[in-house]
């Protein structure tokens, strides 16, 4: 079963401020919340705030912060830069040697 992660409202708004967020981006994560029953996947987590200018190094710290270990962070990281490039763990199926 995936585990959830809790952080409070003012925490969040705080922290996005502290990354360079502006104001509509602010209320743009907040709103992703709010239609979601206050709850994200943590890889479109991620991938939001990077588009909206917080640097790995932030939302790694971040999620740290709230409990994520450092090697579930690396698993996150590298679903997200999956998720960019149009692959999912659906579409990565195996690896081959050769010789």
């Amino acid at each position: 079963m995936a585990q959830a992660y809790t952080f409070e409202k003012t925490e969040l708004r705080k922290r996005l401020k502290l990354f360079g967020l502006s104001d509509a981006h602010l209320e743009e994560v907040m709103s992703l919340f709010d239609k979601k029953n206050k709850r994200m996947d943590v890889v479109t987590f991620v991938l939001t705030l990077e588009r909206f200018g917080a640097s790995r190094t932030q939302i790694s710290n971040f999620l740290e912060d709230i409990g994520i270990e450092k090697t579930t962070l690396i698993t996150i990281f590298s679903k997200a830069d999956a998720k960019k490039v149009g692959l999912d763990d659906k579409k990565i199926q195996e690896v081959v040697l050769k010789g």
